[in-house]
């Protein structure tokens, strides 16, 4: 019998063979035509449809496609003029922090909430400041805000928001279910500040027009692959109901579960580390705060210590997670 390879925690999709060689046709467009609009090779005609594409789905009045998530945030904040200290919540990425130090922010740390594993109200702030909101594994969280709003976006490519903030960012990375190889976006409802994320974007970020094509193609499978996303949500749900979920919407290639201990989560891990390839977001970022102020974030700490995420890229065998892991955990 052949050895059953271990699952892995994210897989791109790209296709099937047609959709494929479509991918390859339209690259071949730029490399044998060195010359004129079709020529380039960043920054080009396929990019301008891709913004295009993306204010169609999420409802934006403007959209600008570059280089990764973590450089439309940058930008976002930078032209949008983002100012003082940066409200976030503490379990995020660390492309958030990065983003808003960049942009020369301290970060001040909030608690999430159970529903959402996420801050639905930032206050307003005894000094100078802004939120940077984070849609986590990509639900519409929708919080309140009494500073200037941003959204950290990255996993909600599909979800159309019901605002949008300033500004918010999204992102095709490899961890994505629809990805572009590398590439994220900035989407606007502002004229104004659209003018200055361009501007920046075309001097320090731009995307290039392969990465354009590989989203266009797709996006054509992107109700498919969301529509996939909530079936395992809803398997991986009714097979573990004893636990807590989020993840179910969005492009992140995510599901979180919340186990009944960090022990329990160890177990799980170390039993199966050799069969499937799990995840355990995020070290929250208030952690790093601790050497310099006491802060009492419970309903993280809690999420931090007991969470694992499941694979549920497009085409992973969902029976075999579920049935491994009540094996795993006794069951």
């Amino acid at each position: 019998m052949k050895e059953r390879s271990k699952v892995p925690f994210a897989k791109p999709y790209f296709g099937d063979d047609l959709e494929k060689q479509r991918i390859l046709d339209r690259i071949a467009d730029i490399l044998y035509e060195p010359s004129g609009e079709r020529g380039k090779v960043s920054n080009g005609e396929n990019c301008r449809k891709l913004e295009d594409e993306l204010c169609r789905i999420h409802g934006a009045d403007h959209a600008v496609v570059c280089s990764s998530c973590t450089q439309a945030m940058m930008l976002m904040l930078g032209a949008c003029g983002a100012k003082g200290l940066c409200q976030t919540q503490s379990f995020t990425w660390p492309s958030t922090v990065i983003a808003a130090n960049v942009q020369g922010s301290q970060i001040v740390p909030h608690d999430i909430d159970y529903e959402h594993w996420a801050v639905m109200h930032y206050p307003t702030h005894r000094n100078e400041s802004y939120a940077l909101a984070v849609d986590t594994f990509g639900c519409d969280a929708r919080p309140t805000s009494d500073v200037p709003l941003f959204y950290d976006r990255a996993h909600s490519l599909g979800v159309r928001f019901k605002h949008m903030g300033l500004a918010s960012a999204i992102s095709f990375s490899p961890s994505k279910i629809l990805t572009a190889g590398e590439g994220g976006a900035v989407l606007t409802n502002s004229k104004r500040f659209v003018e200055a994320i361009t501007e920046a974007r075309n001097m320090t970020s731009r995307l290039d027009e392969f990465s354009a094509i590989i989203a266009l193609n797709n996006l054509r499978s992107l109700d498919r692959l969301l529509e996939w996303k909530k079936e395992t949500y809803g398997r991986y749900k009714r097979a573990f109901n004893m636990f807590e979920f989020q993840g179910g919407d969005g492009n992140h290639q995510v599901i979180g579960m919340l186990l009944d201990s960090r022990e329990q989560r160890e177990r799980l891990l170390k039993v199966l580390q050799d069969e499937i390839e799990f995840k355990a977001y995020y070290e929250p970022v208030h952690r790093k705060y601790q050497a310099r102020v006491k802060l009492e974030l419970p309903i993280t700490e809690d999420v931090a210590n007991r969470i694992v995420c499941l694979p549920s890229w497009f085409g992973v065998d969902r029976d075999y997670i579920i049935d491994r892991i009540k094996e795993a955990l006794g069951l």
